[in-house]
């Protein structure tokens, strides 16, 4: 089951984006597996259908799921392991949960990452 905290100043599709994407790297939804239909997701979480569908098309946008029209949605094949291994995964998701957690948005996250880059390849 997914957990939304209501009261977290992250937006509610960016805690869903968050939820499904580590269940994904958690390896608990395993590629090809079916996601809950937007609407289902949306009763089932009491949220607007909108909220969901927008944490969908991020998902879809971050390669981690595709939509396959009325079949539905589905999680895509994992990068290659040689391409990424779990610590490199890990070296740049705990920071960016830490800065979420601290209620950063995701532009800021990014802006931030951003100027680090630029420090050191500029």
């Amino acid at each position: 089951m997914l957990k939304i905290d209501f009261n977290s100043p992250l937006p509610i599709y960016e805690q869903l984006v968050h939820e499904i994407g580590m269940k994904i790297q958690a390896k608990e939804l395993e590629p090809g597996d079916a996601l809950p239909t937007i609407r289902t997701l949306a009763s089932q979480l009491d949220v607007a259908i909108n909220t969901v569908a927008r944490a969908y098309q991020e998902l879809e946008r971050l390669n981690l799921i595709e939509s396959k029209g009325r079949k539905g949605s589905f999680v895509k094949e994992a990068i290659p392991s040689a391409a990424l291994s779990d610590d490199d995964s890990r070296i740049f998701k705990e920071p960016i949960l830490r800065l979420i957690q601290k209620g950063l948005s995701r532009k800021e996250i990014e802006n931030i990452f951003k100027y680090n880059l630029s420090q050191i390849f500029d």
